[in-house]
């Protein structure tokens, strides 16, 4: 397995199954996870103002996107009840997670200890307000286990469509809109014209994300953003 050090400095693993990095080189492992996943939901909507969020990260690969949560929710003290889901492929993803150093951005939690529980009990509760489920089998399956109307935030960030194309199809993205709230956000770095346009029939409003510090991204959601500073895709 090898460790790859990223534009940011910080570091990915190569997959050699799906012959993919885990994150994007350019903009850098903690960048694209911070600027195309974690933050979009909290600035752009007002979900970090509910008592109870609900957050479906597919995949959770390396982790980098649940851990970035849980630091950044902390940081900004979130007030409510955080759970977040996450299904994995890989039954033998925390050998590669040994490998690797993590952010110093997300030092204040403690990463290994998250492991450790998730290894053991496949669930983690870094605060009392704060749990993380690792779900190890087919992520389509593990959709099927959560009610109509039950997610608020869903990162979808697995392999590409090229090499993962099961996760990126009408049924897939169907069941996604089925299990998001109406007030939903869905986060993807995927820009691929045939996946925006499978988003769409799905019945959600598609638009293009320029953080200013990656390339650019989609978001998906069932209500219209303001349309003033998103470009959405007809």
């Amino acid at each position: 397995m090898k460790v790859i050090k990223t534009s940011d400095n910080t570091f990915t693993l190569y997959n050699k199954e799906f012959n993919e990095c885990y994150h994007s080189l350019g903009d850098g492992a903690y960048t694209e996870t911070l600027y195309k996943h974690i933050l979009p939901p909290i600035e752009l909507t007002n979900l970090f103002y509910k008592s109870h969020l609900r957050i479906l990260d597919i995949c959770f690969g390396l982790g980098y996107n649940s851990f970035t949560t849980i630091s950044q929710y902390l940081k900004r003290r979130y007030k409510g009840k955080l759970e977040i889901f996450s299904p994995e492929k890989d039954g033998k993803i925390f050998e590669k997670l040994a490998l690797l150093e993590y952010p110093a951005e997300i030092e204040n939690i403690d990463i290994f200890k998250i492991i450790n529980e998730l290894q053991t009990t496949k669930k983690s509760f870094p605060t009392p307000q704060i749990s993380l489920e690792i779900f190890f089998g087919d992520a389509r399956e593990y959709l099927d286990t959560f009610r109509t109307n039950s997610i608020d935030i869903i990162y979808q960030d697995p392999f590409s469509l090229k090499k993962n194309p099961e996760l990126w199809d009408a049924k897939y993205f169907a069941k996604l809109f089925e299990i998001a709230t109406d007030e939903s956000i869905v986060t993807t770095y995927c820009t691929h014209s045939a996946v925006k346009r499978t988003a769409k029939e799905a019945g959600f409003f598609v638009y293009e994300h320029q953080s200013g510090f990656t390339r650019k991204s989609t978001l998906l959601t069932k209500k219209p953003l303001d349309k003033l500073n998103f470009i959405e895709y007809n």
